[in-house]
């Protein structure tokens, strides 16, 4: 079975940790890039059980020149990538009349123009090789609902689905996949607090949540593994939805 040579950004906790754990553990052919802006002893683990199956690169995505060096490091050194799960991003949890503009900007930089960043070189670098290349991008149920206190975080996530919309329909010809995964609230690196500091809030999101719980980072991580994987093959410009039901009513 031949390599095949992925990115996980956000790898070092939550979503991202499991998914990346995941894509290693399951096969033996997965080799996965790793790009955080901090390391831990949990990635530290993985770098001495996988070798150079598993590669990290410490960076926030918003040094957009730094990133660009990196994947160029990384297909000189592995060649084609063949995917790419975006999942670093940030959060801000204000009301919209104490958000301003430069809270828009800020997180708008990080959770879109970041990830487009990163697209637009693997694309680029994937039509000059003829390579077809696979991209999720982990958004959120926040970019297609309304939310209190969550508007930076959602015209960031729903800005994505529609540059993940664009570039699918453009590159579909050329065998560029791209998808996004969105979702609801999971037991993260942040539930605990979340539970304890917002009793309340925390218990409004089970109440809206058809399955009476959240999800788990390993649920996540199962869905993500095969968007990515050769098994899907034809989905592209979709947002698959993963909330315990909160999107259907």
């Amino acid at each position: 079975m031949s390599k095949r040579i992925g990115i996980v950004t956000g790898c070092g906790r939550g979503i991202g940790f499991a998914i990346t754990e995941k894509l290693l553990l399951e096969n033996e052919s997965n080799y996965i890039i790793g790009i955080s802006r901090s390391s831990n002893n949990e990635l530290d683990k993985l770098k001495k059980e996988y070798g150079q199956r598993f590669r990290f690169y410490k960076s926030n995505i918003n040094q957009t020149e730094k990133v660009i060096k990196i994947i160029d490091e990384i297909q000189e050194y592995y060649g084609s990538i063949n995917f790419a799960i975006c999942n670093a991003g940030i959060r801000s949890r204000l009301c919209i009349e104490d958000s301003d503009l430069d809270l828009y900007r800020q997180v708008i930089e990080v959770n879109t123009i970041s990830n487009i960043n990163i697209a637009k070189k693997l694309i680029l670098n994937n039509l000059k090789n003829q390579m077809p290349c696979n991209i999720l991008f982990i958004s959120s149920i926040v970019g297609a609902r309304g939310f209190d206190e969550l508007s930076t975080y959602a015209v960031s996530k729903s800005a994505l689905e529609g540059f993940m919309k664009s570039a699918a329909v453009e590159y579909a010809k050329n065998k560029m996949q791209l998808n996004c995964l969105a979702p609801g609230f999971i037991e993260s690196s942040y539930a605990e607090d979340f539970k304890r500091e917002k009793k309340d809030l925390y218990d409004w999101t089970i109440a809206q949540t058809p399955m009476g719980r959240w999800g788990k980072c390993e649920e996540i991580a199962e869905i993500a593994s095969f968007m990515i994987s050769e098994k899907n093959s034809y989905m592209t410009g979709t947002t698959i939805y993963s909330d315990g039901g909160w999107t259907a009513k």
